[in-house]
């Protein structure tokens, strides 16, 4: 009986999440969806170093060899020195990430120079 039990806390957990993480791979939005807003001051701001979510709506596209208009924000979370952005590019849950006025995979790290 323990044996039963233990096998079961072992695989119902791992087959929750092995479903999650396919959900998370793809977003599919309604064709009603709005994006989020973004902050009118902070895009001001940021306007002056080349750092607004137009450019980084660029710069997303470049990355993944897309249009611009494939990329869709679904959160925006920023300040005038830093920012995280999820979106959704060809139907893929991506996130980037601001620095200053450097843009990036959330997965990158910036500091890492021994290659």
């Amino acid at each position: 009986m323990k044996k039963i039990i233990f096998t079961l806390a072992l695989i119902v957990p791992t087959l929750y999440f092995a479903q999650d993480s396919q959900k998370d791979k793809k977003c599919d939005l309604p064709s009603t969806y709005q994006e989020p807003a973004p902050d009118k001051k902070i895009q001001s701001f940021l306007k002056k170093v080349d750092a607004t979510i137009s450019d980084l709506r660029k710069h997303i596209a470049i990355d993944n060899d897309c249009n611009e208009s494939d990329v869709v924000f679904l959160r925006i979370l920023e300040q005038k020195g830093n920012g995280i952005y999820d979106v959704c590019v060809k139907g893929k849950s991506q996130k980037y990430k601001r620095m200053g006025s450097v843009f990036m995979k959330n997965t990158e790290n910036p500091f890492d120079v021994a290659k």
